[in-house]
């Protein structure tokens, strides 16, 4: 219940600032306030103890590990690293829209984790298993595009790689990984997905995954291509 002693320090601090002088024939206020003070932290502490345990629960099962790299649901400790990738002068190149203020990359991180509360999908972070660091995000989301019938309603696949880690063919390992669990969950017979014409980088991930474009729209400014896969 207590991380390396820290709580026990907080106790200790606590009781020596709100504990009245101790005087004759006052121990037993000093311990009612010493367990009423233990209280009031151990609750704390469970609560704290008891929001991590339902995050693992929720997303017990949305751990995925390849040969490099771990995904699973972002949290709220990655969102330095995603404001970072997502406020990088070319996070989207192959757009009209700039780089993501903080609090836009805050919102969008919020929106992306709720997928998988709300529609038992989403994106992942991901992650380098041997180091630990902070690649990108990949994976699958409800967008409400307004592309019509056959895209909308539809898991949309994404992903967006960190620059430091661009040409490792991480992009291509880690959307693999979230196509086969997606498949393996049956969340959909079909998923699709939006790209930029001039994103050939984008496009040859999506070949190699098995989509087949359908076709094309204007989309924010620029001609997209669409694309799916039926399982």
């Amino acid at each position: 219940m207590f991380e390396n002693g820290k709580r026990s320090d907080k106790l200790a601090l606590f009781q020596q600032f709100t504990s009245p002088p101790k005087k004759p024939g006052n121990d037993r206020i000093l311990d009612m306030t010493d367990q009423k003070v233990s209280g009031m932290l151990a609750h704390a502490a469970m609560r704290d103890m008891t929001k991590d345990v339902a995050r693992d629960l929720l997303f017990a099962e949305c751990f995925v590990e390849t040969e490099r790299l771990m995904l699973r649901p972002m949290r709220i400790e990655d969102f330095n690293d995603y404001a970072a990738m997502m406020g990088a002068a070319d996070a989207f190149e192959f757009s009209d829209r700039g780089p993501l203020t903080r609090d836009e990359a805050y919102t969008r991180l919020l929106r992306q984790v709720g997928h998988w509360t709300l529609l038992d999908y989403g994106t992942f972070g991901v992650f380098e298993r041997y180091s630990g660091e902070f690649v990108g995000e990949v994976g699958y989301g409800d967008f409400q595009r307004n592309m019509g019938d056959g895209f909308d309603g539809v898991p949309e696949a994404c992903w967006t790689i960190a620059e430091a880690y661009r040409g490792q063919g991480y992009a291509q390992e880690a959307a693999h990984a979230a196509l086969q669990f997606t498949e393996d969950r049956l969340i959909a017979s079909r998923t699709v997905a939006l790209i930029h014409e001039d994103n050939g980088a984008s496009i040859h991930i999506a070949r190699k995954l098995g989509y087949k474009p359908f076709g094309e729209r204007q989309y924010r400014g620029y001609r997209a291509i669409l694309f799916a896969r039926q399982f």
